[in-house]
């Protein structure tokens, strides 16, 4: 490729990642200094100075470390069992401790609201043996919901690494006289100390990230985070408020930024674990009774946290209005769920979110195989700036992008009020998943056979077809469906980026929970689940299919 190309290959990059990625952030702290028309500090004096700002971070650390430790906990308790003992049904097991995780955080709240409902079995049982009743609208609420919700993070991030540790280390560990205890203490997990760190900063990022699940438990319960405070700000009147607004927007992102740094100090002197390939071979092998005992406790706990509240939230669905029992058949009807699927304002959303998804997917797809590509085969540093970019989008809150997308767009004709804004808000948040993922692809694609390609005399679009794209499919639709999970359902971005009118998934269900039609919302996310669900299969058997396929 000749210089002038490089050069123009370059420029585009840096223009790509300044004025798409950096620019949209650079204003938002710039519109943070902004007061009376000169710039100052006017706008963090007032936000300080707010007692609802005290304590909005102060709820904010509260609840993202006690959710934390949660996520901690039982995502690594889970993922060392997994991993390393004998009891079966592990795939079906996995499933469900990642299944709150890919289920929308409103959703997952109007589940477990639905368990402990005022009129539900539980809250029911208690008040007759006279305790209190169980309030899922509190700190508590938000601190369980949220840990749980994030507990796939750090299993996700341990499991497989637990799987690499090298057996030799172990025999050694066993054969010098330690118990197996000490030995996963000692040699496993100080082994895998750095994805534990990660899989722990991971939960704490997506805790002071969250807005569905504050705003719909705490909301009402008068319970402020830093999120919720900022999305009020944003909408809220007064001269200054978008102002105020990027203020907390600020502190906000400082802490996630913190927390990417402390983790940096922690982890620059680890090496990375290096090993030829995964071990699914059980290490800690139990009796018949306790590995079943374990295996029965195991499914038996998942199904009351996870599977459970998704069977109450769907009872009530069936409900209208109050009734004294979920259970009480003779007042269900599909009335809900007929409104849903035959009034357009209701399955609106359904179809703006998956539209603007998928083609958010396609141009995220398209940047990464370019990008990426031109990295692995030309030039390197050139993508430095898309990668920057994307890193800090993927990095910032998802609040504070909506934030900044707000003040750099409404300076664009035609952009800010249309759904433009939230396929540029979707590109820029998740264009990261398609660049590591497309990164990853070319790294296990050797060059030579496009050499080979292009001497044997096939065309680029050749090359493309026959080589490269059946190579890196899998890779990419793997991300794509990462992508997919995070951009259908999201409400953060939504929230703020919407017009007045337009309809998404998480709109349609957060309007209908604020003005109180909990059934409808209720029957609205049963059909979301089972959609998320019909896809995780369709993915699991075009996974199975990829891998009959390649042996």
């Amino acid at each position: 490729m000749s210089k002038p190309i490089k050069g123009f290959h370059s420029l585009l990059f840096f223009l790509i990642g300044l004025c798409v990625f950096i620019l949209p952030l650079f204003t938002l702290f710039k519109m943070a200094f902004e007061a009376e028309g000169s710039l100052n500090l006017q706008n963090f004096n007032a936000v300080f100075h707010s007692v609802r700002t005290v304590g909005a971070i102060k709820n904010t650390l509260i609840i993202a470390v006690a959710s934390t430790i949660i996520s901690g906990l039982f995502g690594g308790i889970m993922a060392v069992i997994v991993a390393y003992t004998n009891i079966q049904m592990k795939r079906l097991i996995e499933t469900m401790v990642i299944l709150p995780y890919l289920i929308p955080g409103y959703v997952v709240t109007l589940s477990w609201t639905s368990l402990f409902s005022a009129n539900g079995p539980i809250n029911h049982l208690l008040l007759e043996l006279s305790l209190s009743k169980i309030n899922m609208y509190s700190i508590g609420g938000i601190i369980f919901v949220m840990g749980l919700s994030n507990a796939a993070l750090v299993y996700l991030n341990l499991v497989d690494i637990l799987r690499k540790i090298p057996r030799e280390q172990e025999w050694a560990s066993l054969i010098s006289g330690y118990s197996v205890k000490a030995t996963l203490r000692n040699i496993n997990l100080r082994s895998v100390l750095s994805p534990i760190i990660s899989g722990i900063v991971l939960a704490f990022l997506s805790s002071i990230d969250n807005f569905a699940i504050p705003v719909t438990l705490g909301s009402s319960a008068g319970i402020q985070v830093l999120s919720t405070y900022i999305y009020e700000k944003a909408i809220g009147f007064g001269p200054n408020s978008f102002n105020e607004a990027a203020v907390l927007s600020i502190i906000l992102a400082s802490l996630s930024f913190v927390t990417l740094f402390i983790q940096w100090l922690l982890l620059r002197r680890t090496k990375s674990l290096e090993t030829a390939s995964l071990n699914h071979e059980p290490r800690i092998l139990l009796s018949e009774g306790k590995r079943k005992a374990l295996q029965f406790g195991l499914l038996l706990l998942l199904f009351c946290i996870n599977i459970v509240p998704l069977i109450f939230m769907m009872l009530s669905s069936f409900h209208s209005g109050y009734v004294k029992s979920i259970f009480d058949i003779s007042h269900m009807s599909l009335k809900n769920y007929r409104f849903i699927l035959t009034a357009p304002s209701m399955y609106q959303g359904f179809i703006t979110s998956f539209t603007i998804t998928i083609a958010a997917i396609i141009l995220c797809v398209l940047l990464g195989v370019w990008v990426m590509h031109y990295k692995q085969r030309i030039n390197a540093k050139a993508t430095l700036p898309i990668e920057l970019g994307a890193s800090l989008t993927y990095s910032t809150p998802g609040i504070v992008l909506a934030l900044s997308m707000i003040f750099y767009w409404n300076q664009v004709p035609n952009v800010y009020g249309t759904l433009k804004i939230l396929l540029i808000a979707y590109v820029t948040r998740y264009a990261l998943l398609l660049l590591r993922g497309s990164n990853t692809a070319f790294l296990a694609v050797d060059s030579e056979l496009e050499e080979a390609a292009l001497v044997s005399g096939s065309n680029h679009w050749e090359k493309w077809r026959r080589i490269l794209l059946p190579m890196i499919k899998h890779q990419l639709f793997a991300s794509s469906f990462l992508m997919f999970v995070g951009a259908f359902t999201e409400l953060t971005l939504s929230s703020l980026l919407a017009a007045a009118g337009t309809k998404t998934v998480g709109l349609t269900i957060f309007n209908l929970q604020t003005s109180g039609d909990n059934s409808l919302a209720q029957a609205y996310s049963v059909i979301v689940t089972l959609f998320i669900l019909v896809i995780l299969s369709i993915r699991s058997s075009l996974e199975k299919k990829g891998r009959v396929t390649n042996d």
